[in-house]
C-alpha cells in the first residue's frame, strides 16, 4: 500500500522528483567525492602505533642553482648510529626497475626497497606470514619478498599459501616471506600496497654502505618523543654536518649539506591541503547553485499546494503537524539522491586515483569513510529543512484563507519579487565565481598541456635495454653493435641512433658543472649521443655539431643547451668561447648551443643538458632513438628481433615519444577538462534557474500585466519594463561579483606568499557574458507570456 502510494505521487509530479533527484545526486557526488578527499589529506589518522611520534628525516641541499631533497644512505646510517634522541630509525627507498618475470607478459611491477626495522617502527602487522626481522638486516643479504595486499589479490589470487614460494623479478628469484596489511602509507610513494619490498640491500646495483649519491627517493623513518623534538632538529643538523664531512667532502665544495624532521601527516600531506580545499570550494559553489534552482522549483510546488495545505489546515492540521509531514517526505527524496551520491563518489575513486596520482598522496587508501557518511547525513537534513521551510514559507493564515476564497488565479500565490530576485542575484553571483576560477584554470593548465616541445616525436620511438644479465663487459658491447645492425635491418624501422638516456627519463642522473676555475655552476643532465641523435629529433646547433673523430678523444668537445649557456654567458658566441668541467678536472670546451627540449606538463623534468660524443662502454642499459614509417608493426618486430639476439636481454622501457611526452600532458588536459565541465554545468544552471524563476514570475503576474494592457500600455512597453526590472538584481550580482573578485586579486598582490595570474581581459568577458546570456534567458519568457494575451488572466480573476 505504500509502495503503491508512493508510486502515484511519483507519477502526479515526476519531472519535479526527477530533476530533484538527478540534479542533487550529480552535484553532491562531486560535493562528497572533494570532502572524501579532503577528509584523506586532514583527518583520517595513521594506521601506525603512536603516530604522532612518528616523523620523516631526509637529507636536503642548498647551492646557488639548487635547493631541495637529497639523502645520502651513509649520512643517514651515521645519524642512526650517533644520535641520543631517537629509539630508531629506518630507511626505504626506490631505486631500479623491475619486471614480474612470473607473469608472461612481463610487467613493469613497483618495488619498494626497506631496512629490517621500518615495519617495526611503523607498528604494523603481516597480513600473512611475516615482516622484515633482524634476519633481513643490513649486510645479511637474504633473497626475501612481501607482497602488498593488493599485488597478493592481483596476481596471486590472494593465494593464503604462498608464504615460501619464489617471485622471480628480472633475473633474481626471492622467496615469499609475508603480505603486507592494505593501509600503508609512506610520503612520496603511490600505491605502495600495490608493491613488492624487498630487503634495501638487494637491489642489483644500489648499496646503501658505499652509495655516494644524494637521492630524492631516499628516505628516513624516525621515532622520536615530542618533547625532544627541539633537541632532534639540532642533533641532527650537527650529526649531518659531521657525517658529509667524512662520506662526501667533494660535495660539501659546492652544496651546502643538512637533515630535517617532519611529521608524518605533515610530510603525507604535502602541497595537496590547497588542492582539495579549492576543489571542494568549486564543487560547494556549484551545490549552492543547483540548491538555488531547485530552491525555486519547490516554490513553484509550494505555491500549487496552497489550496491543499488550506483544506488540512481548515480541518484541523497544525503548523507543526505540517512542518512534519513535509519534512519527512522531503527527507526521502534527499535520501534517494544522497543514496545514488555516494554510489557515483565510490564510482568516481578510480578516476580520481588516476588523475591525482602525482598531486595527493595516500590515494590508494581512499575510500568513503564514516565521515564522509555523518557529512551525507548531515546535508540531507540541512537539504531537507531547506525544502520544509520554502514549502511553508507560504503557508500562512490569510494566504490559505485567500486560498479557500479565491479561484487559485492570483491572490494567494505570489512570491515576493524581492525573493526571486534574490534568487537570482545568488545564482549570478556563484556562477561568476565559479566561471572565472575555472577559465584561468582552463587558460593556464592547456597553455602548459599544449605547449610545444621544440623536437620531432612523430613516429619516434624510445627503447632501453637492460644489460644487468650480462656480465661481461665486452660481451655486452658485441650485444649493442648487433642490436643496432638488426634494428637497423627490419622493414618497418627507418634509422637507428643511440642515446645513455631515454629522452624521457623516469629519473633524472645529473652532474655537477665547474667552470675553468672550478668554480661550481649547476646540475646538469650528461647525455651520450649517437651522430645522428639531435638531427632525428629536429634539434638545432648554434655553433659547430660533432664530428666522428671527437668520439675517440679523451678530452672531447660538448654541446650545452640553451638553458645552461643562459646561465654561462649573455651570449652563444661567448659560450662557444668557454670550457667546463663535469668532474672537476679536465676541462672540455664548448663547441655549440642546442635548441631547449621542453616537456609540458613536466618542468621539472626542463634541466640543463650537457652532450657527449662517446661511444656504450658497457654500462649497464643502454637506449636507442627508432625512427619508423610503420607504427603499428614496429613495437612486437623490436620485442621479438631483441628476444632472438639474446634471451637475456630484458626490454626496460619501450614506448613512442609522442606517448612519453603525451604522458607528461595528461594531468594539465585532465584539469583543464574538469574545470570546462565545471564552468559549463555551472553556466547551464544558471540559464536554467534564471529562466524558471523568470518564467515563474512573469506567469505568477499575468494578472497585473492584463491590468497595464487594459490601461493603455502596448506589449513593447511592458517588455521593456519587465526587463529592466529583472536586470537590476542581476547588474547588482555582477557588479558584487566583480568587486569581490578584485579584492581577492588586490590580496594576492599584497601578498607575497600569495601569487594568482590574473586575465583581466577573461573576467571583463566572463562579466559581459553573463550579462548578455541572463538578458535572453530573461527576454523569452516574458515575450512569451506577453503573447499569450494577459487580459485573459485579468477577465479569469
Amino acid at each position: 500500500m505504500l509502495m503503491k502510494t508512493a508510486l502515484q505521487t511519483f507519477k502526479r509530479a515526476k519531472q519535479y522528483y526527477l530533476t530533484t533527484v538527478i540534479t542533487l545526486a550529480l552535484t553532491l557526488s562531486m560535493v562528497l567525492s572533494a570532502f572524501t578527499l579532503v577528509d584523506l589529506v586532514f583527518f583520517s589518522p595513521l594506521p601506525y602505533k603512536n603516530s604522532d611520534n612518528i616523523f620523516l628525516l631526509e637529507g636536503t641541499l642548498e647551492s646557488k642553482s639548487y635547493s631541495g631533497p637529497g639523502t645520502n644512505s651513509q649520512i643517514i646510517e651515521y645519524i642512526k648510529s650517533n644520535n641520543t634522541v631517537f629509539s630508531d630509525v629506518a630507511t626505504y627507498h626506490q631505486w631500479s626497475n623491475y619486471k614480474l618475470f612470473d607473469n608472461q607478459k612481463r610487467p613493469e611491477v613497483n618495488v619498494i626497497l626497506a631496512s629490517s626495522n621500518l615495519f617495526e617502527i611503523l607498528g604494523v602487522q603481516p597480513q600473512l606470514g611475516r615482516l622484515f626481522s633482524n634476519k633481513e638486516s643490513l649486510g645479511n643479504k637474504q633473497t626475501s619478498i612481501i607482497l602488498g595486499y593488493r599485488i597478493w589479490q592481483q596476481e596471486y589470487n590472494a593465494d593464503k599459501n604462498i608464504i615460501g614460494k619464489k617471485i622471480q623479478l628480472n633475473q633474481r628469484r626471492f622467496t615469499v616471506i609475508g603480505v603486507a596489511p592494505d593501509n600503508l602509507v609512506l610520503p612520496q610513494l603511490n600505491n605502495i600496497n600495490s608493491a613488492f619490498w624487498i630487503p634495501i640491500d638487494m637491489d642489483e646495483t644500489f648499496d646503501p654502505k658505499t652509495a655516494n649519491d644524494f637521492m630524492g627517493a631516499f628516505k628516513g623513518i624516525a621515532r622520536a618523543e615530542l618533547n625532544q623534538l627541539g633537541n632532534a632538529k639540532e642533533q641532527i643538523k650537527t650529526l649531518s654536518g659531521t657525517a658529509a664531512q667524512l662520506y662526501a667532502p667533494n660535495v660539501l665544495k659546492d652544496f651546502k649539506i643538512s637533515a630535517q624532521l617532519t611529521d608524518f601527516n605533515t610530510a603525507l600531506k604535502g602541497d595537496s591541503g590547497n588542492i582539495v580545499l579549492m576543489l571542494l570550494l568549486g564543487v560547494s559553489l556549484l551545490m549552492i547553485i543547483a540548491l538555488i534552482n531547485l530552491s525555486s522549483m519547490q516554490l513553484a510546488k509550494a505555491v500549487t499546494k496552497i489550496k491543499s495545505i488550506a483544506i488540512s489546515f481548515a480541518f484541523g492540521a497544525t503548523n507543526k503537524q505540517l512542518i512534519i509531514e513535509s519534512f519527512k517526505h522531503n527527507t526521502i527524496v534527499i535520501s534517494i539522491s544522497v543514496i545514488f551520491a555516494l554510489i557515483l563518489t565510490q564510482t568516481s575513486f578510480e578516476i580520481i586515483q588516476q588523475l591525482a596520482s602525482n598531486s595527493i598522496q595516500r590515494l590508494d587508501t581512499l575510500a568513503i569513510s564514516f565521515n564522509t557518511i555523518l557529512v551525507s547525513a548531515l546535508l540531507t537534513i540541512l537539504i531537507a529543512l531547506l525544502y520544509s521551510y520554502i514549502e511553508l514559507s507560504v503557508v500562512k493564515e490569510k494566504n490559505l484563507t485567500d486560498s479557500l476564497q479565491s479561484s487559485g488565479k492570483g491572490t494567494g500565490k505570489q512570491i515576493s519579487s524581492g525573493v526571486s530576485h534574490s534568487l537570482i542575484g545568488l545564482q549570478i553571483l556563484f556562477s561568476f565565481l565559479v566561471l572565472v576560477s575555472a577559465s584561468h584554470v582552463v587558460l593556464d593548465t592547456l597553455a602548459e598541456a599544449l605547449r610545444d616541445s621544440g623536437i620531432d616525436t612523430e613516429n619516434k620511438w624510445s627503447l632501453t635495454i637492460n644489460y644487468a644479465n650480462i656480465k661481461n663487459s665486452e660481451e655486452r658491447i658485441n650485444l649493442h653493435k648487433s642490436i643496432i645492425n638488426q634494428l637497423s635491418n627490419l622493414d618497418s624501422i627507418d634509422s637507428v641512433t643511440v642515446t645513455s638516456e631515454s629522452r624521457l627519463p623516469e629519473s633524472l642522473n645529473v652532474n655537477q658543472v665547474y667552470d675553468e676555475n672550478n668554480q661550481y655552476i649547476a646540475q646538469a643532465r650528461k647525455i651520450l649521443i649517437g651522430h645522428d641523435y639531435l638531427h632525428q629529433l629536429g634539434i638545432t646547433v648554434d655553433g659547430k655539431n660533432f664530428s666522428k673523430g671527437d668520439r675517440e678523444l679523451n678530452n672531447y668537445p660538448i654541446l650545452v643547451n640553451q638553458r645552461l649557456a643562459d646561465i654561462l654567458a649573455t651570449n652563444n658566441q661567448e659560450v662557444r668561447a668557454q670550457k667546463i668541467s663535469l668532474d672537476g678536472k679536465t676541462q672540455h670546451k664548448i663547441i655549440g648551443v642546442t635548441s631547449n627540449i621542453n616537456v609540458p606538463g613536466g618542468q621539472e623534468d626542463e634541466t640543463y643538458e650537457i652532450y657527449i660524443p662517446k661511444n656504450y662502454s658497457g654500462w649497464r642499459q643502454y637506449s636507442y632513438l627508432i625512427t619508423t614509417h610503420s607504427p603499428l608493426l614496429v613495437e612486437q618486430q623490436i620485442i621479438n628481433n631483441i628476444t632472438e639476439i639474446d634471451s637475456r636481454l630484458d626490454i626496460n622501457r619501450l614506448a613512442s615519444l609522442t606517448q612519453l611526452f603525451d604522458e607528461k600532458r595528461k594531468h594539465h588536459l585532465t584539469a583543464a577538462w574538469i574545470s570546462i565541465v565545471l564552468a559549463s554545468v555551472s553556466l547551464l544552471m544558471v540559464c536554467i534557474g534564471i529562466n524558471g524563476i523568470v518564467n515563474y514570475l512573469v506567469q505568477v503576474r499575468r494578472y497585473t500585466l492584463g491590468v497595464k494592457l487594459a490601461m493603455g500600455a502596448d506589449n513593447r512597453r511592458l517588455l521593456k519594463d519587465s526587463i529592466i526590472e529583472l536586470m537590476q538584481p542581476i547588474s547588482m550580482s555582477l557588479i558584487l561579483a566583480f568587486s569581490i573578485c578584485f579584492l581577492v586579486v588586490g590580496y594576492s598582490v599584497s601578498n607575497p606568499n600569495f601569487s594568482l595570474p590574473v586575465n583581466w581581459g577573461l573576467i571583463l568577458s566572463i562579466w559581459v557574458g553573463l550579462f548578455i546570456i541572463s538578458l535572453i534567458v530573461s527576454y523569452f519568457p516574458i515575450q512569451k507570456t506577453l503573447k499569450q494575451d494577459p487580459i485573459k488572466a485579468l477577465r479569469n480573476e
